[in-house]
């Protein structure tokens, strides 16, 4: 959904190739940890399972990340950006895993949750987030 929703919003029709390409590889990498997390979450609730997991996955994404600004290099944020806010803002299953595998991501993760910041910053993105009536649910009991 989110390739093809990029793929058709009006802001991103100006993207380089390049520049869909790297939104393309922070949104498997989102997948990645998605994945990574939910197995040992759904799992039994795996404490070692979804930090050796979120360690595995976080890594990689803040070598990636830059130090200011946004992923692609444009003064807003693009699918990229909003992939770091999906992973540190979304419960299910991210909140929902750091709260079971007892991961602090301010603490373990701090480039991470300073990009999400960033991206928040940004009017449309941090409307969106605080208005989302769905994003911080809890689901069957997590």
């Amino acid at each position: 959904i989110e390739f093809y929703l990029a793929s058709i919003a009006p802001k991103y029709a100006s993207l380089t190739p390049a520049q869909r390409a790297k939104d393309a590889q922070f949104m498997c990498l989102k997948e990645s940890a998605l994945r990574g997390l939910a197995g040992p979450l759904f799992g039994g609730k795996d404490k070692e399972g979804i930090r050796a997991a979120a360690k595995k996955c976080f890594a990689i994404l803040e070598g990636i990340l830059p130090e200011s600004g946004f992923v692609n290099g444009l003064d807003y944020p693009t699918v990229a950006d909003l992939a770091i806010v999906n992973v540190c803002e979304a419960y299910m299953p991210f909140g929902a895993s750091y709260k079971h595998g007892e991961v602090d991501l301010a603490k373990d993760y701090p480039k991470l949750v300073a990009h999400c910041e960033r991206t928040k910053a940004d009017e449309d993105v941090g409307r969106a987030v605080s208005e989302s009536t769905t994003m911080t649910v809890p689901f069957f009991g997590m």
